[in-house]
C-alpha cells in the first residue's frame, strides 16, 4: 500500500509538501499540486483522516531519534544533543530523547501517541532502517546527515566531502606525498555511517588526483586501544610526513600519545584534523582543522522543522550542507 513517502518521492517533493496539499495548510502553485494528485492517482494512495488530524496537532515537543553506537566518541555526539536542545528550547520547544534499540518502533510510537510535532534523526546511516518510520509518518523530520538518498526527507549536515578535500589539499600544498589517515574503527564503515563514509571517500579520491599516498590507519574504541594504535602508528617506519585524522576519540588522545613518544608538531610531524569546536576547547587540542559545526547544524535543523511545522518555506525537499572552514594553528610543517 502507497504512504505518503511514496507519493512524494514520485512526485519530486517532500513529505511536508503532500502533506499541505491533503490538509490545505498551505496553497501550492498549480503545477506542485497537480504532481502530486497524479502521483496519489498512480499509485493509488488514500488519504487517512486521522493522520491528518494528527498532523496538525501541537504538543510544542521536537522528537530526537538517537541511536549510540559504541564504536563512536560520545561527548563528540553529546554535541548535538546539548545543541539540539538548545535551539529547540530557543524556539519554544522542549525536547524527547528517543533512544531506543529499535528506532523504527521508538518513531512510531512517538507519532502514535501525539509525544511530538517534528523528529530529528541523528546517526545518520546510507541505508537507515528508521527511514521507513519517517516516511510513513504524518510529522515532518529532518536528518543531521547525508545519505545519498535521504528518501524524501529534509537534511542538513557539514559537507564531509569538501572538506576532506580541504584537508588533504592542506597537506599536499605544504608537499606532503605521504599521509597516515587516522580513521574510525571499521564498524562505523560498515554500519554505513554517513559522515564517516563521506569523508573517507572523498579524501581518498582527492589524494589521488593530487599523486598523495593515504596509509589507512583504523584506530579501535576503546581509550586503551586508541592509545595502542596510536602509538604503533607513531613509531612505525615509513614515509608517512602527516597525519589526517578523523576520529574523535583519537585525536583528542593524541597530543599525549605525541608527548609520551618524544614527536613535536609540525616539527616531526604534520598534522590535520576534522573534529568539532567543542572538543577542539575542551582538550586544548592543537591542530589545524575543519571543525564540525554541531551547533550551526542543530539550528539550520529546528529551523527547517519549524518552516515545516508553519507551513513556510520552500515546497521541495531541503538538502543544505554547511561549508567547512579551516581553522590553520600552524601544525603543517612545508617540506
Amino acid at each position: 500500500m502507497a504512504n505518503i513517502g511514496d507519493v512524494a518521492r514520485a512526485a519530486g517533493v517532500s513529505r511536508a509538501t503532500v502533506s499541505y496539499l491533503l490538509s490545505g495548510k498551505k496553497r501550492l502553485t498549480p503545477e506542485t499540486t497537480q504532481r502530486i494528485e497524479a502521483a496519489i492517482a498512480e499509485l493509488g494512495f488514500s488519504v487517512n483522516s486521522g493522520a491528518r488530524a494528527l498532523a496538525t496537532a501541537r504538543t510544542m515537543t521536537l522528537g530526537i531519534v538517537v541511536q549510540f553506537h559504541q564504536a563512536e566518541f560520545e561527548p563528540a555526539l553529546a554535541t548535538y544533543l546539548v545543541a539540539i536542545t538548545d535551539a529547540a528550547r530557543e524556539a519554544g520547544y522542549s525536547v524527547l530523547l528517543l533512544t531506543d534499540a529499535d528506532g523504527p518502533v521508538a518513531v512510531r510510537r512517538a507519532v502514535s501517541s501525539r509525544q511530538v510535532d517534528g523528529l530529528v534523526l541523528l546517526n545518520v546511516l546510507e541505508d537507515d532502517p528508521r527511514f521507513a518510520a519517517l516516511t510513513d509518518s504524518p510529522v515532518p523530520a529532518v536528518l543531521i546527515g547525508m545519505p545519498s538518498d535521504t528518501r524524501g526527507i529534509d537534511a542538513v549536515d557539514l559537507d564531509f566531502e569538501t572538506s576532506a578535500t580541504v584537508l588533504v589539499d592542506h597537506l599536499h600544498e605544504h608537499g606532503h606525498t605521504v599521509v597516515r589517515f587516522v580513521t574510525w574503527p571499521s564498524a562505523i564503515y560498515d554500519a554505513g555511517h554517513t559522515f564517516a563514509l563521506r569523508f573517507r571517500r572523498a579524501a581518498h579520491t582527492r589524494a589521488a588526483e593530487l599523486g598523495v599516498t593515504l596509509l589507512d590507519s583504523p584506530c579501535r574504541d576503546e581509550p586503551g586501544l586508541i592509545r595502542e594504535d596510536l602509538t604503533r602508528y607513531l613509531q612505525q617506519a615509513d614515509e608517512a610526513t602527516a597525519l589526517l585524522v578523523h576520529n574523535d576519540g583519537a585525536v583528542a588522545m593524541l597530543p599525549s600519545v605525541l608527548h609520551d613518544t618524544g614527536l613535536q608538531v609540525p616539527q616531526d610531524l604534520s598534522v590535520v584534523s576534522l573534529h568539532s569546536a567543542q572538543l577542539a576547547s575542551f582538550f586544548a587540542l592543537p591542530f589545524t582543522a575543519v571543525e564540525s559545526q554541531a551547533r550551526a547544524a542543530a539550528d539550520l535543523a529546528v529551523d527547517v522543522l519549524l518552516d515545516r511545522l508553519r507551513g513556510s518555506g520552500p515546497d521541495g525537499v531541503r538538502h543544505v550542507q554547511l561549508p567547512p572552514v579551516l581553522v590553520d594553528q600552524g601544525s603543517v610543517a612545508t617540506r
